[in-house]
Order: structure tokens, then sequence, then C-alpha cells
């Protein structure tokens, strides 16, 4: 019997009808510790984004378009159906729930692991505490309880050089906002911010450096209380956090003690919080206790994607590392016959490459290192017995990063192995004026990343190409790969108005053109928001490239550029060349 029929019989047992699932921990965390893969386990898609819908006789994969091709190979066979977001002919998540609603369905999702927002958005109508089903069929099915999680819990103290600001001074900004406000608590689960908020971070999870955590801090108390699991025992690297934290007037509390302080608050008080990023379970022990809550995150969000001069120039160190270390590895592969190897030999290269830089102390994702057809899979990841060689006359694509010390990383560049097609030619000439227009881009002060988005998109427009998924994300300061608010894509953000591009943050510029069943090409530079001028007109912003590796000259076709596109990229291949002397 197939794992997904003992979460059935554990449905009939709790009158649902339906029952969602993810894989997500109760930080909302796009990637989580194995542990928490669920919706992995249960349906075999790996992907860092979708929703799972069980239905009695039925069941469906909610997925965004870099995850079409990936989800169709490893749903075959498990009975479960695609549904592909934002393709016309398919229901979103909020229609397909709401349609079962309708017909009186109970519906329901574990509380921990789905978010506040997706509740009031969703409108569920029943709620699964501690993912009971899921690991009561998982027992059921492997005759054996769910396996526990490694629980690593190294916590590190960023130092000020480091990060330019003591987190005294972060925690005291987010009180100014309480105070201005009139809001008494700031809770948050996000690990990301809070590493960011008080200058630490951890190794819960692969790639990610954050520890698990949750923050509390109050408008009135100068003290702000973190929640952490505790494994060090009475050790001199304990007492040193505790000190740490005590000289920044931070309250430490175990991580598991989180549920019980919150459920022994007082009643009818006002909290905020950033809605999507706080489990279900937590809220609603609020909304029992009477509480005001709103949808705010007291800035933090936008005050951490704004890098200061110091994390700006050890980002810029940063790059400088990884740039030579990407041109070091491409070097190589033109120096000998790859033909004769495949895709995972090429990535552990890059990856010994990269890590063999003392101050690149982990990649900051699995690297995605694919040829020829693999390579029209956006998040294709090539495993050790499962993976396919490097073809010849073909292109081979690698998108890579590391976790330095002062940064963290990320690139994609495609090559030609062997001769290239001129269809080849042609659409790597397209995505490479794409991602030049947007990285010579000018704008005012005010635009968001929906407003540039044409740039890097318009060649491939002309021609009715298109690329499943946004042009350009934020990036973390020694945490996530993925950073919000900020974002290049033509799409309107459902959640609200798209964050406006500020002096300070990181964005990626990442056109592509993937054609199933032949090749994928993506191009991605690391952008800087910096000021550019300001006149009668207004001020006006530009770019700072962090990315410094040459595009393949053997795939442009410079008779297919205009006399701009030209010049910028004479200019960006010279920089290439001189920066990385």
């Amino acid at each position: 019997m197939a794992f997904i029929d003992y979460i059935r019989k554990e449905m009939v047992l709790m009158g649902y009808d339906w029952f969602f699932l993810k894989d997500c921990d109760p930080h909302m965390s796009e990637y989580v510790n194995d542990y928490y893969k669920f919706r992995t386990l249960v349906s075999s898609f790996t992907g860092s984004n979708g929703t799972l819908a069980i239905g009695m006789n039925e069941a469906y994969l909610f997925t965004d378009g870099r995850y079409f091709i990936q989800a169709e190979a490893e749903l075959k066979g498990t009975g479960i159906e695609l549904i592909k977001l934002s393709t016309p002919g398919y229901p979103s998540v909020k229609e397909f729930i709401k349609k079962r609603l309708e017909d009186n369905q109970t519906v329901a999702c574990p509380s921990d692991i789905f978010s506040y927002k997706e509740c009031l958005d969703y409108g569920f109508n029943a709620f699964d505490d501690e993912n009971k089903v899921f690991l009561n069929a998982y027992k059921r099915c492997f005759n054996e309880d769910y396996p526990e999680m490694n629980a690593e819990c190294t916590v590190n103290i960023l130092p000020l050089e480091l990060t330019g600001e003591c987190a005294k001074e972060r925690v005291q900004r987010v009180r100014d906002n309480l105070i201005e406000k009139d809001i008494f608590f700031y809770f948050s689960a996000t690990l990301d911010v809070n590493m960011w908020l008080l200058n630490l971070r951890g190794n819960a999870i692969k790639y990610n450096p954050m520890a698990l955590s949750y923050v509390m801090i109050t408008k009135q108390d100068a003290v702000a209380f973190l929640y952490v699991p505790n494994g060090y025992g009475d050790t001199m690297e304990f007492k040193k956090i505790i000190s740490y934290l005590n000289d920044n007037k931070i309250k430490f509390l175990t991580y598991h003690s989180f549920e019980k302080y919150i459920n022994f608050l007082p009643h009818k008080r006002k909290a905020c919080f950033a809605f999507d990023k706080m489990p279900l379970k937590y809220a609603k022990i609020l909304e029992n206790k009477e509480f005001e809550l709103y949808n705010f995150d007291c800035n933090v969000s936008k005050m951490k994607a704004i890098k200061n001069e110091t994390e700006i120039e050890n980002i810029r160190k940063a790059y400088s590392k990884d740039n030579k270390a990407v041109i070091k590895f491409i070097d190589w592969i033109n120096a000998i016959d790859v033909t004769s190897m495949d895709e995972y030999e090429l990535s552990k290269k890059l990856d010994e490459i990269r890590l063999s830089d003392d101050d690149c102390f982990d990649l900051s994702f699995d690297t995605i290192s694919a040829s020829g057809a693999n390579a029209a899979m956006m998040h294709y990841e090539a495993k050790k017995n499962n993976c396919s060689k490097i073809l010849n006359n073909n292109l081979y694509l690698f998108d890579s990063g590391g976790q330095y010390k002062g940064g963290t990383t990320d690139i994609t560049r495609t090559i030609a192995i062997g001769t290239p097609t001129y269809e080849m030619k042609h659409d790597y000439t397209k995505v490479a004026r794409g991602m030049l227009s947007l990285m010579n881009a000018v704008f005012l002060e005010g635009c968001s990343g929906i407003n540039l988005d044409i740039l890097a998109r318009e060649p491939m427009w002309e021609e009715g190409d298109d690329y499943k998924c946004g042009t350009g994300h934020g990036i973390g300061y020694m945490l996530s790969v993925h950073e919000g608010p900020q974002a290049v894509r033509w799409m309107q953000n459902p959640n609200g108005r798209d964050a406006i591009l500020k002096s300070g943050m990181l964005l990626s510029d990442e056109p592509g053109i993937y054609r199933e069943g032949k090749y994928g090409i993506r191009i991605e530079n690391i952008l800087l928001v910096r000021d550019k001028f300001e006149t009668p007109d207004g001020k006006f912003l530009c770019f700072e490239c962090l990315t410094y590796v040459p595009l393949d000259e053997k795939l442009l076709l410079r008779e297919e550029m205009s006399e701009k596109e030209i010049r910028w990229l004479d200019d960006y291949q010279n920089k290439c060349r001189t920066i990385n002397q």
C-alpha cells in the first residue's frame, strides 16, 4: 500500500475530505531541514516549491514554472496530477480550495507548517495540530516513529567588522517602530530575520547558516527574547553566547518554551508579525487571547535587504573571490575533453575549486550542473548515480554559489561544449542582450523590479519566448541565497505592492531560455543598487555589477546585437579581463 493511502486512512479518522502538505518548517523557510520534507516523502517531487492536495480518490501537486518539466518526470506513476500555477486552464491553490469549500467539504492543513496568511487567504476549515495525520500515517506505513530531527544547534556570533552594526542597535530600530505604531509585541519566526537582527548564524539547514529560533521584542522593555535550542550544556561556548546576548540586552530562552511562553502572555494586547512568515499554530494562540494582530514586520525585511557600507565592502570582496573560482572552473573545462565525464563530476570539481578558498565555509545551495536537455529543467540536480554525460556539440549550464565570510554568492553561466548550432547561438545572444540591458539600467527612485523586468525579457518576448520564473531575486548576507522583499518580475506580487528598489539592495539578473528536450540557457549576474545622480526631475539609481565572469564568445552573434548592446558587451568583457588579473 502506498504511503498516500495511509494518509487517506488517517483523513477518514479525522473527518477530512482534503489534506494539504508542503515541505515546510514552523519558520516558513524556503529551504528546510530534511526532517521537514513531508511533501517530498509522500509525492516523490523534490522541488523547493510545491503544495500537495490529497483527496480520498485523487491528489494534485501545485507548483510553478521552474518545476513543470521536473514535476512531470518525478510524479510519473504516483497517481498525483500536476497543476501548473499561473498557467491558463489551471486553478490556483486558493481557487481549488474555494471550490471544495463551496461543496461543503472539509479542507485541512497542519497548523505548524502553513502560515497564518495562507489560512486567511485560503479559508481552511480544519487544522491538524503538529501534523498528526502525516506522522500517524508514517508510523502505520513504515511501522516505526518518524525519525528525530538532527538537532545540531551551533550558534556563531558575527563580529562588528562583518556586520557594521551591533545587535542592540538593530533591536532598537525595531522597538522604535513599535513605539511609533503603538504596538506592544513584535514576533518573528523567520530564521534569516532572527539571525540578521541579532548578528548570529547557525547550521540548522543545509547551506543556510541559520539556527532554529524565535524572537520576541516588546515596546517597553529594553530586552529582546531569543528562543533557540540549547544543546551546548554548561560549556565555555554556551557561556560566551549568553554573555554576548546579555551585553546586547537579549534574554536567552529555550526553543521549545516559545509556545508555552506565548500561552502565558496577557490578553488583549497589540502584536505584529509578518502573516506569511508565522505558522498558523501560534497566530491562533494569540487570536484566542483576543490580541489585535497586525501584518507588519517592523520593516525588518527592508532593513535587512539594504546592506550597510561595511556589508557592501565585504560582499564585493566575496564576489571577487567567487568570480576567480568560477573563471578557474571554466578554464579547466576548456582545457580538457569533458565529454568523457558526467554532470556530477563537473559539479564536484566546481565545488572543490570554490571551497578551496579558506573564506568560503560552505556552498549557498546545491550546485546545478546540467548538460543538454537537463538544463531545460531550471532546478535540475545531478546525482552521483543519476545524471548524464556531458554532451558534445551542445550546451552546459551551471548555477552555483558559496557562503563566504562576508557574503553569499550566486552565479549562472552557460557555455558551449564542442560546436553549437545557430539556434543555440541565437538564443544565447537573446539572453545576453536581456541580461546586459537590465545590468545597464538607469531608473528613477520609486521604481520596483516590476518596472524593470521588460528590459531583460524584451529580446525573448519579441520572438514569442518567455521563461516561467522571475528575472531576479534578492540575496542575503551570509544567509539565504534568496531574500525578499525586492525582486524583478513582470507579474504583480499577489501579496501586495512590490518592494521599491533602494540603494544597497542586491538583485540577481538572470533571464533565460529553456527548450524542452534540447537545452537550457541562463546567464546570471548579481547587481547592487546604487545612487546614480539627481536632477530637477528626481533622484536616479543604477546598478553596480558584482559578477565579472566573461560570457562565452563562441555563443555570441554580434551581428544580431545593436551598437549599444555591443558597447555594453565589450565593456563587460574587458572589465572581466582587467578586474580578474
